[in-house]
């Protein structure tokens, strides 16, 4: 079985951003409203039918954010804000869950709406090139995900039909396109997320990684 992970919030923790935020605009909690317009502005990109740059959307909307709030965030916050992206630490269970899933005869392998430079550091710094096998940037589909190309670009790579793959994300999007793609699909709650109302749900619902581990897909 194809295992395809999800990167932001799903493999790699945000926590550190929040002191970006705060040490450049002088506002706490700021990442949460920051991260929801980077995704909604990304599912705006993608519903119309065009690619932007993940990281260049990020810093636009965290411009945007520090002005609803009459702060300023300027060039050296944008650099602090992509340096920090790009050390993001793994989620507690990450690479132990990996190197499970790896061990069972499983290939795994990334997929990221960052473009390939950010996404090759972030997993690089973060120790999981093995037991990742590959890291694929949706900048080679020119079409961020939920867009159909997207999942098609891995599945396309690597040799392997939609319901020979299972896509891994924290974000119910990002499972409702796998899903739309016919991927096998596992939502990871992270404590908080919950499925989208009113459509199919995912295969498997697991509070982490390592929950995940005890599901059949995983097997």
């Amino acid at each position: 079985m194809l295992w395809v992970f999800d990167v932001n919030e799903t493999l790699l923790d945000l926590a550190p951003l929040d002191g970006v935020f705060e040490r450049r605009t002088g506002v706490a909690g700021l990442r949460p409203e920051w991260f929801d317009l980077l995704i909604r502005t990304a599912l705006v990109v993608t519903a119309t039918d065009r690619y932007e740059d993940f990281a260049a959307l990020g810093a636009a909307g965290a411009r945007a954010v520090a002005r609803r709030h009459g702060a300023d965030f300027d060039d050296a916050a944008v650099a602090e804000l992509g340096a920090t992206m790009r050390t993001l630490p793994p989620h507690p269970e990450v690479r132990a869950a990996l190197t499970t899933l790896r061990d069972r005869g499983h290939r795994l392998v990334a997929l990221g709406n960052s473009p390939q430079a950010v996404l090759d550091a972030q997993l690089a710094h973060a120790d999981l090139l093995p037991p990742l096998a590959a890291a694929y940037s949706v900048q080679r589909a020119g079409v961020l995900k939920p867009g159909p190309r997207a999942y098609g670009l891995v599945l396309e790579a690597e040799g392997v039909e939609p319901g020979a793959a299972v896509m891994v994300a924290a974000h119910d999007w990002d499972v409702a396109g796998a899903q739309a793609a016919g991927m096998r699909t596992v939502f990871l709650t992270r404590g908080h997320g919950e499925p989208l109302p009113g459509v199919a749900g995912p295969d498997v619902v697991a509070r982490d990684l390592a929950d995940a581990l005890t599901a059949p897909l995983a097997r």
